[in-house]
């Protein structure tokens, strides 16, 4: 007949085996889970994009600016010459920012979830 002691002493093993099982298989598949949830994230999708887009963007503006140095005969400015896009820079910058200040939403709720585990 088991006390009361024997009878914590099994509860504790067997929270501390599955303890050990989740340690495991966080350290062999949900790390690989959860960087993937981060590279398919839509936040990460969208900063990388507006970042690409806005690079391309200001090198389009820096080429026709070197473009009008080359032929300032044939046009007042820069500014006049299709494809120009003014705001190209601002945009550019508010990306960088985007990109330095993004949060990945999955990473907030597995943050949750190791709390509410924790009863905190």
């Amino acid at each position: 007949m088991l006390t009361c002691c024997d009878g914590e002493m099994v509860e504790l093993y067997a929270q501390v085996s599955e303890l050990m099982l989740t340690k495991q298989w966080f350290l062999t598949d949900g790390i690989a889970w959860v960087v993937k949830l981060v590279h398919q994230s839509p936040e990460l999708e969208k900063v990388v994009a507006d970042l690409v887009n806005s690079f391309n963007v200001v090198g389009v503006n820096e080429g026709i600016k070197q473009g009008f140095k080359a032929a300032h005969d044939s046009v007042r400015s820069a500014e006049e010459v299709p494809g120009y896009d003014e705001g190209a820079q601002d945009t550019l910058n508010a990306a960088r920012k985007a990109f330095d200040d993004f949060h990945i939403s999955i990473l907030r709720k597995v943050a949750d979830l190791v709390r509410c585990e924790k009863g905190l």
